[in-house]
């Protein structure tokens, strides 16, 4: 028989801890400037195949939803990778058409900033709210795991 008291935790505080919602954005913050813990290789991966043929990506990624129980990827190499891209193809911009390094620093650092990352926060979180609270069916039994869409 299992035991049904923890040692050194009560339940009250193992349910208020993982139902915070930023319990899982601290260690994605983390995992920004640890190179060694992010999966270059996959991220080069999925963006081919996000380019080529995303049934592919899809299907992966389906396949970590059934292991890993979330759509979400773990490391934070994808949108790392991605705004490095994004940096380059500005700082391309900005060498072709731009007369001051100055204001290519600025369009630079406006366009990863505000263009992708608050933008893209914003809709996140603004579809992630709609989903959950108008696109989701209702359980009709209780054998049914409740889905929730993560941010």
């Amino acid at each position: 028989m299992l035991p049904t008291v923890t040692k050194g935790r009560s339940s009250s505080s193992l349910s208020s801890s993982s139902s915070r919602p930023n319990s899982t954005l601290l260690p994605y913050l983390r995992r920004i400037v640890k190179w060694q813990q992010m999966d270059v290789e996959y991220t080069f991966w999925q963006m081919l195949h996000l380019c080529t043929s995303p049934k592919v990506v899809y299907q992966h990624t389906k396949y970590h939803k059934q292991t890993k129980n979330q759509w979400a990827r773990d490391d934070p190499a994808f949108v790392v990778i991605c705004s490095f891209l994004l940096a380059v193809a500005t700082l391309a911009y900005c060498a072709a058409y731009d007369h001051s390094s100055g204001h290519a620093l600025f369009v630079v650092f406006s366009v990863l900033l505000f263009h992708f990352l608050l933008t893209g926060i914003f809709l996140a979180t603004f579809c992630w709210f709609l989903t959950n609270s108008y696109l989701r069916e209702e359980a009709p039994n209780s054998y049914v795991v409740e889905q929730r869409v993560e941010w």
